[in-house]
């Protein structure tokens, strides 16, 4: 099955007549979540659900991290257990720990 010909400027770079939704899922999901429109989502969620579009999306979250920063922290809020989402937002090992301090005067 082909997608919808409103899709064709979400994939410039690619042969849109050779996309298959079933084979190249994965694709077509991150694709849409990152670039998409309302019609394009409310598409991708009939199409493959809310768990199979969580499960592309939690591969890539926690995975090689292909998504923009924009993209994960917007679909984060749907997909990523809340407990889960504060612990990699309080992350300690994140946090800045260098000062600056400001130059010393000469009196």
């Amino acid at each position: 099955m082909n997608l919808p010909n409103s899709f064709s400027n979400l994939f410039n770079n690619y042969e849109f007549e050779t996309i298959d939704d079933d084979k190249h899922a994965a694709l077509i999901v991150k694709t849409v979540l990152a670039q998409g429109g309302w019609d394009q989502i409310m598409w991708l969620f009939k199409r493959y659900g809310k768990r199979k579009v969580g499960e592309v999306f939690l591969e890539d979250y926690y995975g090689l991290r292909t998504l923009p920063e924009s993209t994960r922290r917007l679909w984060e809020m749907l997909f990523v257990d809340e407990s889960e989402w504060q612990d990699s937002h309080n992350d300690s090992r994140w946090q800045r720990r260098r000062l600056v301090h400001p130059p010393a005067r000469n009196m």
